[in-house]
């Protein structure tokens, strides 16, 4: 994806790393500029040396010969969409997205590392790792922002959807794994954002160095401020094209803010990011201002950020903006997953909707501890979750493996040589 605007929790990850990183790297981008992207290059290309586009179309050659053609043939007779896409095509769930090696990307690929030497090549996000297959004697990092398999689990668990995904659950699930180890398994290191995520990539991929480099936030951009709040006003950011986010606000309207309505006639439930469900709309108490260039000044004036989230992977960054902010949060276990942080003391966790409920009734009438809160939140992001020092770490980790694949070529023409 093109990391320019910075309107997801995808291209903010991207934009502060890579911005950082073009400091002292020069970085060639590849990826499809989909339509009505066109006019967003210039701002990749402000920090890169150019920018490649990717051929959109998805569609890859089907088998014609052999087994494949035979079982081709046999499943579409059928009449079955759902088996033909299991046997040919990709799993299609909520908050799972892949970006085919089709052949016209592959020689794109191949074309653009020809033209240059290269150091290494690092493939963004998880659904792009068979891409590593036009890639020729240069060391890859594969950076996953979450484990496809592990969305896809939790979001089975929480969502069985119909009589189809019910049947084709496990199969989907064990399809996901073997694309996991077999592309994963051609990089010589990887990224994960959390611990958890690092254990799940190792036990696909036995031996795959990785390197946890977790989400960040710009600590200067983000700073708490003296402007007042209103106490029973919450807020949840994101882009709610993205399943997880969509889920985590009609869950949180549905079962949770009815309870604190009952107790707090005027509370108020502030969605900011683009694409809100349609059906909150009109809502009382929720308000959908859709996406803001600029958060910051709603959030500081809201009592508190909400994160129930029940899906997704990975590390939140909107809590990382809200501890940087100052405030303090209310969320789920699953929001608060992979971050460092103490329940009780940096945020506070609650997971059923009657406990989620009272922890936000008892930040609404308990000041003091909204702020002690959000200075040790503050105080976390300080710590940990710096823009500037995660961009360092990271490039540190390229140069590491591209380093220690340059040592392994030389060896292997040292005994060629011989």
């Amino acid at each position: 994806m093109l990391p320019y605007p910075v309107d997801n929790g995808g291209a903010n990850r991207l934009y502060n790393l890579y911005t950082r990183i073009a400091k002292k790297h020069t970085l060639t981008w590849v990826c499809p500029v989909w339509k009505g992207q066109e006019g967003n290059v210039w701002g990749v290309e402000a920090f890169s040396d150019r920018v490649v586009q990717l051929p959109r179309s998805d569609e890859r050659p089907l088998p014609e010969r052999g087994w494949g053609g035979l079982l081709k043939k046999v499943v579409a007779h059928l009449h079955w969409e759902r088996l033909f896409v299991y046997c040919f095509g990709y799993v299609d769930a909520p908050g799972l997205y892949w970006l085919p090696a089709t052949p016209e990307r592959m020689e794109t690929v191949e074309r653009v590392l020809s033209e240059k030497p290269y150091d290494l090549v690092v493939t963004e996000f998880e659904g792009n790792a068979e891409l590593v297959q036009a890639v020729k004697d240069i060391p890859c990092v594969l950076a996953t922002h979450n484990v496809a398999s592990s969305i896809f689990k939790r979001i089975r668990s929480t969502h069985p959807g119909d009589w189809e995904d019910r049947l084709f659950a496990g199969l989907e699930l064990q399809k996901i794994i073997r694309y996991e180890q077999q592309n994963y398994a051609a990089y010589q290191g990887a990224v994960a954002v959390s611990e958890e995520d690092r254990r799940v990539l190792q036990e696909r991929c036995p031996g795959l160095p990785v390197e946890i480099i977790p989400n960040g936030v710009d600590i200067e951009y983000y700073r708490p401020s003296k402007t007042p709040v209103d106490a029973h006003s919450m807020v949840y950011i994101g882009n709610y094209s993205y399943p997880p986010n969509a889920d985590a606000m009609l869950y949180f309207c549905r079962e949770i803010f009815p309870l604190i309505r009952a107790r707090v006639a005027d509370a108020r439930m502030i969605l900011l990011g683009a694409n809100p469900p349609a059906e909150l709309a009109g809502l009382p108490g929720v308000e959908l201002p859709g996406f803001v260039e600029d958060i910051r000044p709603i959030v500081q004036q809201a009592g508190m950020l909400v994160v129930p989230l029940r899906l997704g992977g990975g590390t939140r960054l909107k809590i990382l903006d809200g501890m940087a902010l100052g405030k303090a949060i209310v969320a789920t276990g699953v929001g608060a997953e992979g971050l460092d942080v103490r329940p009780g003391e940096d945020l506070l966790i609650a997971d059923q909707p009657d406990a989620f409920a009272a922890a936000v009734l008892r930040l609404m009438e308990d000041a003091e501890l909204r702020e002690r809160l959000g200075r040790n939140g503050r105080k976390v992001v300080e710590r940990d979750y710096d823009w500037n020092v995660l961009a360092d770490r990271a490039a540190d980790w390229y140069e590491r493996v591209a380093k220690a694949g340059r040592s392994a070529k030389t060896s292997e023409a040292g005994l060629a040589a011989r």
